[in-house]
């Protein structure tokens, strides 16, 4: 392809602040799941609704298809997600930098 660089310069510093700040974002994102699943928990245990027909009828739409339960599982996959492509990229940067490495101590070369 033309116009496309056949090289990859992964600039160590920058890509460690990058990380670090990617993994203070996933922190807060767990937490805010973490903590938002366990007070809609709370206030579901709390049953607002009564025990009357109405209530039981907003308890049945509300709990259908597995209501809250869901939201809480999908952001905990989520999270996960965030957290392995963090990951992901730490070891792509890793493995990009030591194949850097090793091709510079193979080079003879004098400037």
């Amino acid at each position: 392809m033309s116009g496309v660089p056949r090289d990859i310069d992964v600039h160590a510093p920058t890509a460690a602040r990058a990380l670090s700040r990617w993994d203070a974002a996933t922190s807060g994102i767990a937490r805010v799941c973490q903590e938002g699943s366990a007070r809609i928990q709370r206030l579901a245990d709390a049953t607002p609704w009564g025990d009357d027909a109405a209530g039981a009828a907003f308890h049945a739409a509300y709990t259908k298809d597995g209501g809250p339960e869901i939201l809480a599982q999908i952001g905990a996959l989520v999270v996960q997600d965030v957290e392995a492509l963090g990951a992901k990229v730490r070891t792509a940067v890793g493995n990009t930098r030591g194949t850097d490495t090793a091709q510079a101590a193979g080079t003879t070369m004098s400037i």
